[in-house]
């Protein structure tokens, strides 16, 4: 399926009994069967501490971190590729179904994603959460294995594949053959750690506090950038001063940034490499790696890997949305896909 297929929508309201969720650290993105994908917003919510009561959620929230009165508190439900706040979750996957009317998706099948290491009590709440909020069916794929159907890998075929999903809070590595993930290994080291790596950078060298709204604008702004001296200005509070502060911030210092972390991400691609049977080993040697993710655009990532590991890296047309267009291809084809999708019922 092309991801343009995704916004089509033009197809019976009949057909659109089908939900894939990828409910991620950084962001959430549901696609309804028939209408394409409905919800696109970061996975932040807003709380009046006061009343409980919900402010805002998505893009809204985001935007006002750093700006908020004292009685509203900006929530990230999700740490590390799972739920960390059960109620905030619910509620707002609650928020968000109303925007694809939520008296159809009490009638849906939904498929959701979950990191790969994730253990059986992290698996339940997802099941559980996603079926308080209105669902009747929920099953679950594990994220590398959406990723990998979403950049177009034939899984069925025999020939190896290897795929690294850089997410919000993890990163998915998996080999794919013959129709499943031969091995896999989740690390929590993706895009909200090299935010990190950018603030403490800035402090350190420059003696300026910036935000993580801040450092991912600056990290989004320069990671795909060839030009190590391309500069951004960026606005923060100076250290010992206490007064704002503006300065320009370099490309090839943002890469000096996230160095460490990077190469934390191509050692455990090297690991996993160094795990797969001699046998389809060989056949990454032809393929090569795909990357998936909001990571994946991390232009000294994919060099980096080309030169330490000798291998050709791909990026997908549209990387940062490949497991939920993976979902979605599996929702045409359930049947085909069978052995992947985690029912609600397995290995509880």
């Amino acid at each position: 399926m092309k991801f343009f297929d995704l916004f089509k929508t033009n197809i019976s309201p009949r057909t659109t009994r089908d939900i894939a969720i990828d409910l991620g650290t950084a962001n959430t993105v549901m696609y309804v069967k028939g209408e394409g994908i409905q919800v696109d917003e970061p996975t932040y919510v807003a709380i009046n501490k006061k009343t409980e009561e919900l402010e805002h959620i998505g893009e809204k929230a985001k935007e006002i971190i750093g700006r908020t009165a004292k009685h509203t508190e900006i929530i990230r439900p999700l740490k590390n590729g799972v739920i960390s706040n059960y109620e905030v979750t619910e509620r707002m996957l609650e928020e968000f179904l109303h925007r694809i009317k939520k008296d159809r998706f009490q009638s849906s099948r939904v498929i959701i994603c979950v990191p790969s290491g994730v253990t059986q009590v992290e698996r339940r709440a997802v099941i559980e959460v996603v079926k308080d909020a209105g669902a009747k069916e929920v099953y679950l794929i594990e994220e590398p294995i959406a990723a990998a159907i979403g950049v177009g890998i034939d899984m069925f075929e025999p020939k190896g594949h290897l795929i690294v999903d850089i997410g919000g809070g993890t990163t998915e590595i998996a080999f794919i053959v013959s129709g499943g993930a031969a091995l896999s290994r989740s690390i929590k080291i993706a895009g909200d750690h090299l935010n990190e790596d950018i603030m403490e950078f800035v402090k350190e060298k420059h003696n300026l506090l910036i935000g993580e709204r801040t450092a991912e604008e600056l990290k989004m702004n320069t990671i795909s950038q060839d030009d190590p001296n391309l500069a951004y200005e960026i606005r923060g509070r100076e250290l010992g001063v206490g007064l704002p502060k503006s300065m320009k911030i370099k490309t090839s210092e943002i890469n000096d940034a996230i160095r460490k972390h990077i190469d934390s991400i191509i050692d455990e691609v090297r690991l996993t490499i160094e795990e797969i049977e001699p046998e389809v080993a060989a056949d990454i040697y032809e393929t090569g790696i795909y990357l998936s993710g909001g990571g994946a655009g991390i232009r000294i990532l994919k060099e980096r890997i080309e030169k330490e590991l000798l291998l050709q890296v791909t990026v997908g047309d549209d990387a940062i949305h490949a497991v939920v267009t993976g979902i979605a291809q599996v929702l045409d084809d359930f049947d085909r896909y069978k052995n992947v999708i985690i029912s609600p019922t397995h290995e509880y």
